[in-house]
């Protein structure tokens, strides 16, 4: 079989592709090795049984668009040693099979088969280039950078009666999260209470959500880019519904808690830049919404007033108020107008590099001309119905808005299963932080685990795209790819299904992009978990492409009696997609890296 190193946790930001990526794969699937001694045999000159090293250099160079030679020298004819000596430890470094790397400094030996597949084993032959982490910049101010977000983040599941657990924190931070939410009442004995107000929820502690954050927000090691969370900043997008006195707490538990961690000493009125991540490492900041509302009361199935948590006989399985009954509930939660908000200064004192305030979602100007969009600080967040219908009236500004200034877009409140929309509507314009429910594995998590594999959260924007940049349309380029489907092994069954002789799968692959959605093209259907099908799918003439934007998916689905029900995918954003023949390792329905690998022979003309 062929197997790929899985860690622990499920995908959405990046570290489940980051993960199976960064190891070699064992390579000894009989289908697998079918495949690529025919594209060995195919290499080997007439009359030979193994491959000249010049041959497989070109090879290289060729069909898998690898740069073997000096980086400085600037000439791919010039193969010098240095640069052969440098890609050879790179590709070689890490790979636990017998692969004679002295051969690529001399043209007078052969290369074998086991060393050829020994070369496509290793991670960097993977279909997904990890980015370098010496040459990430990590210099640029906040506002340049895409920010992997969370929202509600203490839920764990349904939005209306999930259960609220620190878990949810220690979960999305493992995941490379880096901007989690947390939605802060009145506690009954004084102390702040975390839970989303006006629906089932359980309550959980601020404190223990803070201790939680402080253990987990981080990852040891000294590295910005390491797996897990890494060291970039974490931003807490705080709504705070508490009174005057319990925000006093609040601040006070965050300093405790958080230390020196927490920014904090500036006034927020005297900042006129905003910090790069790297000023910022293992630091904690807040931004937060302050709607001082009375803690809502107890509720209990019949109350159709202001429901906050289930009654000890309620449950997800056994609750007596249906879903419809409890989305009409929350229906009319949502359309509550709070109060004009009341901050403490001494929590106001906290909002230095990220301080929330508020643009009329009726304005007619547009977003230049508004007052507080030149505060260098300030955060704007919306909802996406919100956010779609600023957009509808000032698509322009918005864009150039978020060239230098910080906004954030949340799901829409009635989305109670926690589905999320497709992140990349709002990162096309430009937007930091799209938080997502990382409660389910869906569309939208897909695309952000693409996004933010192997980045530690943050992800510099396209040139046009930051301060100076061009307008929004004139980095826009073309696109051809083809996509050979060579073959695949491990291929993990569907939820329902528990046959491997039954299940039939085909795989499709999915083209991404703002200008042209719904490009998809698939294979037919075979059967079994190891499956050849050798079929070419092309995509021509792609217009409206940016490419740290535009999205390949790799998806497997079963055919059975026409269930179609999802395998296993990968989602792999177009300026990391490798050429040549590539390994594309597979995460499961529920999130999961698994074993899964498909083989494919990719060629991309971006023009």
């Amino acid at each position: 079989m062929a197997t790929a190193t899985a860690s622990h946790g499920s995908a959405g930001g990046g570290i489940a592709t980051q993960a199976l990526t960064a190891k070699p794969n064992k390579i000894d699937s009989k289908v697998l090795l079918g495949e690529l001694q025919k594209v060995y045999t195919s290499l080997c000159p007439r009359g030979y049984s193994t491959l000249p090293v010049s041959v497989f250099k070109s090879y290289l160079s060729d069909t898998q668009k690898v740069a073997t030679y000096d980086e400085h020298s600037g000439n791919e004819e010039d193969v010098k040693e240095t640069g052969v000596q440098k890609w050879v430890h790179k590709v070689f470094g890490h790979s636990s099979q017998s692969f004679s790397a002295e051969k690529l400094l001399s043209d007078d030996q052969d290369i074998t088969f086991d060393e050829f597949v020994s070369y496509h084993a290793t991670p960097t032959n993977s279909a997904l280039a990890l980015p370098d982490s010496k040459e990430k910049d990590w210099s640029r101010p906040l506002n340049e950078y895409f920010i992997s977000s969370s929202h509600n983040t203490y839920l764990t599941g349904h939005q209306l009666y999930g259960s609220s657990t620190t878990e949810g924190y220690i979960n999305v931070l493992s995941r490379g999260c880096r901007c989690i939410e947390i939605d802060v009442w009145d506690g009954d004995d004084g102390e702040p209470e975390v839970f989303h107000g006006y629906t089932l929820t359980k309550e959980i502690s601020f404190r223990d959500v803070c201790k939680a954050v402080a253990e987990h927000a981080f990852s040891e090691g000294g590295s910005l880019w390491q797996g897990g969370a890494g060291e970039g900043p974490v931003i807490i997008s705080l709504e705070c519904h508490a009174g005057p006195k319990q925000q006093e707490k609040i601040v006070k538990i965050m300093r405790e808690q958080w230390g020196d961690m927490l920014v904090q000493g500036i006034e927020p009125e005297n900042v006129e830049n905003l910090p790069s991540p790297l000023e910022l490492r293992r630091k904690i900041l807040l931004t937060f919404q302050a709607k001082y509302l009375p803690p809502p009361p107890k509720a209990t199935p019949i109350d159709v007033t202001a429901p906050r948590v289930p009654p000890p006989a309620v449950s997800d399985s056994s609750s007596d108020s249906s879903d419809s009954e409890l989305e009409e509930l929350a229906k009319k939660a949502n359309k509550q107008k709070p109060p004009k908000a009341k901050v403490t200064r001494a929590l106001a004192a906290l909002g230095i590099y990220c301080s929330s305030h508020h643009f009329p979602s009726r304005a007619a100007q547009p977003f230049t001309e508004e007052p507080t969009s030149r505060i260098p600080n300030h955060v704007y967040s919306f909802s996406e119905k919100v956010f779609a219908n600023l957009h509808a009236q000032h698509a322009e500004s918005i864009f150039h808005h978020n060239k230098n200034y910080m906004m954030r877009v949340y799901p829409f409140g009635l989305r109670f299963s926690s589905s999320n929309a497709d992140p990349t509507e709002f990162w096309q314009r430009g937007v930091q932080l799209v938080a997502l429910n990382w409660q389910k594995c869906d569309e939208g998590m897909m695309l952000n685990e693409g996004m933010f594999a192997g980045e530690g959260g943050y992800v510099l924007k396209p040139d046009s795209y930051r301060p100076g940049g061009r307008g929004i349309h004139e980095d826009k380029r073309s696109l051809d790819l083809t996509i050979v489907v060579i073959a695949a092994v491990n291929i993990p069954l569907p939820e329902k299904s528990d046959s491997p002789k039954r299940f039939e799968p085909y795989v499709k692959i999915e083209v991404h992009t703002d200008a042209a959605p719904g490009l998809k093209k698939k294979t037919k259907a075979k059967r079994g978990i190891e499956c050849t099908w050798n079929e070419k799918l092309e995509f021509k003439g792609i217009s409206g492409i940016v490419e740290k934007l535009t999205f390949i998916r790799f998806k497997i689905h079963d055919e059975e009696f026409g269930r179609d029900d999802l395998a296993a995918w990968a989602c792999i954003r177009l300026d990391r997609l490798q050429e040549g023949y590539r390994f594309v390792n597979l995460i499961n329905n529920e999130g999961d890296p698994t074993n899964g690998l498909i083989l494919v022979k990719i060629s991309k003309r971006v023009y």
